[in-house]
């Protein structure tokens, strides 16, 4: 990260510096004020070589060229200062003011955020960018709002499966795994199919792989290159989607308070403007990540449009019949992705 310095000498320093120095001093810090009247904090727990980080660093670039570098954005990835879910409790605590936080890791406290990794719901980054201009978004506004947070933004990544032993084609093709999957209504749909579920944070994944706790595991193509996952997988899915996890991006809801209506407009239109950015980058990393893992050695299984559909007829049967039972305005949601606004 970049660290503005703030230059505050103390005052037996400023007493004692020369009358040239203390002109210098005061151009110095008048310049850096300039420069920078407000520094946000912006956490994610995903290492710097995932796009994850990339999309945060796009919004920080983005806000400081809107601002004309008033606010700066300084991003601490990869847990660096908040562990991965406790970052929701520490926005709230005005710890940090922003996080690129999935949306289903709020399902403890609105299940409705268990939409967010639906799988059969939307099988393309580029389907998740009309939800801002349907009726699930206002939904997902006051229902993020609840928590004590801001739902600033959205962005889809698109999940795969990868496994040790076997190939995973079809649905029936997981029993027998011992699996972790990207939310409660997957694991559903994978237990449901014969999978034994273990829930794991991300950043075990490559050790469960490798020692065995785990033999296939359905999560994003970022963090499958993200943790190295090609060193301890055999067998990956590529193809049409049939799952994306939703990641949003959230303020504390103090900022715009913080940094003046016409800054915080800006910051909200930066992030707004990064989504479709967002999307077609994992559109491309879904191909590169497959090819790269394909030249490591793993064996890559391209699915056909009837095997993602057997997915999709699958996760309708399973995962959605457990969404709308367990959330109370499930049904009203499914139906309000497809209501425009």
């Amino acid at each position: 990260m970049t660290n503005i310095k703030q230059l505050r000498p103390k005052a037996t320093q400023w007493q004692k510096m020369p009358t040239h120095l203390g002109a210098l001093y005061i151009g110095v810090l008048f310049s850096t004020s300039a420069i920078a009247d407000e520094v946000l904090k912006f956490s994610h727990s995903y290492t710097e070589n995932d796009a994850r980080h990339e999309w945060a660093q796009f919004i920080a670039d983005n806000v400081s060229e809107k601002t004309d570098g008033q606010v700066i954005i300084n991003i601490f990835p990869n847990q660096e200062i908040s562990r991965a879910q406790a970052q929701h409790s520490a926005l709230r605590q005005g710890r940090i003011d922003l996080t690129i936080y999935p949306l289903p890791w709020l399902a403890g406290m609105i299940p409705l955020a268990e939409i967010g990794a639906l799988p059969g719901l939307v099988t393309a980054p580029t389907d998740g960018l009309v939800w801002r201009d349907r009726a699930i978004w206002p939904m997902l506004t006051e229902a993020v709002e609840s928590t004590g947070a801001v739902l600033a933004g959205s962005g889809w990544a698109m999940a795969t499966i990868g496994s040790t032993g076997k190939a995973v084609i079809l649905p029936e093709d997981v029993d027998g795994l011992r699996m972790r999957g990207l939310g409660a209504a997957s694991e559903q749909m994978l237990n449901s199919n014969g999978a034994t579920i273990t829930s794991l944070p991300a950043s075990e994944l490559y050790q469960a792989l490798q020692t065995g706790v785990l033999t296939g595991v359905l999560t994003q193509f970022a963090s499958f290159e993200g943790y190295n996952l090609e060193e301890v997988i055999e067998h990956l899915q590529v193809g049409p989607g049939y799952i994306g996890g939703m990641h949003t991006i959230l303020l504390s809801t103090d900022m715009e308070q913080q940094i003046g209506s016409e800054h915080f407009d800006l910051v909200m239109e930066a992030i707004q403007e990064s989504e479709v950015w967002f999307a077609e980058k994992m559109i491309e990393d879904s191909q590169r990540i497959a090819e790269e893992f394909e030249s490591a050695g793993v064996q890559v299984n391209e699915l056909s449009d009837e095997e993602v559909a057997a997915w999709v007829s699958n996760a309708r049967d399973t995962a959605w019949p457990y969404f709308i039972e367990r959330v109370p305005e499930g049904k009203a949601a499914l139906e309000a992705v497809e209501t425009p606004l």
